[in-house]
């Protein structure tokens, strides 16, 4: 039974922080629960098969399942009524945020007209200027340059001071001082927090995560993962019945689970 316990141990840490910034107190969480279902491994492999049901680990979003993620007026590229939509959850000071760039850059020059991606803040705690980069690329997004200041800010990840924002701004040709007070208000910090809100919901604790058509793939995967789940999804589209201005709407917000 020892060998059984063993076995176990890879399932039960798999995936978790891997490809992905993770808060370290949430790692710690998922330790202790580690160590409990270990425990209880080593209890149920002396006792009676009757025994105690397994403590399960920490639940994770089900791959299989669609969950309803809106994108409601996020940073988008790519045409509203594409048949396939990722929603990126995405941290600016996470490196594996950044090294997923190229990656969604192939599924686009790929897919066309056929995917378009949704941009979905969660700056998290323990990266200290993960939030006001955030504010910064949603007051560009004001004026109409999101994913010009979405490429500043993962070009300087270790440069994300107040002042160095203003400069990314002023160079990526934004009015700056309409810039400015946009951040000095902290205009966007409850939609960012709201975003950040239902990514939780949805079991997306570290970044970056993505629903492609609402279907969870956690951290910066190789370009085939997100191929083949694309591909996947956009043959289930256009089998659907449903037409593609409508489908995300339909068939995944309408339908999708609204939680984890």
């Amino acid at each position: 039974m020892k060998l059984a316990v063993k076995g176990l141990t890879p399932l039960i840490v798999l995936g978790l922080g891997l490809g992905g910034c993770v808060d370290p107190n949430e790692i710690k969480e998922i330790k202790r629960d580690q160590k409990k279902i270990l425990e209880k491994l080593d209890e149920l492999a002396k006792a009676k098969p009757a025994a105690a049901p397994v403590p399960q680990a920490p639940a994770r979003p089900d791959p299989e399942k669609v969950y309803a993620f809106d994108v409601g007026t996020s940073p988008a590229k790519g045409p509203a009524d594409a048949w396939v939509t990722i929603v990126e959850v995405s941290d600016f000071q996470c490196p594996f945020c950044q090294r997923v760039g190229p990656t969604l850059a192939q599924i686009i020059e790929k897919y066309g007209n056929d995917v378009r991606v949704v941009f979905k803040n969660n700056p998290l705690s323990f990266h200290q200027r993960a939030m006001p980069a955030a504010m910064a690329g949603m007051c560009a997004h004001e004026q109409g340059k999101f994913w010009e200041m979405h490429d500043k800010l993962f070009e300087n990840q270790k440069s994300l001071g107040d002042d160095e924002l203003v400069q990314y701004a002023g160079q990526i040709g934004l009015k700056v001082d309409k810039f400015k007070t946009c951040v000095k208000e902290q205009r966007y910090k409850d939609d960012i927090m709201k975003d950040q809100r239902l990514a939780m919901t949805l079991g997306a604790r570290g970044t970056p995560a993505f629903f492609i058509n609402g279907r969870f793939l956690s951290g910066a995967q190789p370009f085939p993962a997100f191929d083949a789940l694309v591909k996947e999804e956009l043959e289930k589209a256009k089998k659907s019945g449903v037409g593609r201005s409508e489908y995300y709407a339909k068939i995944v917000v309408e339908k999708g689970e609204k939680r984890l």
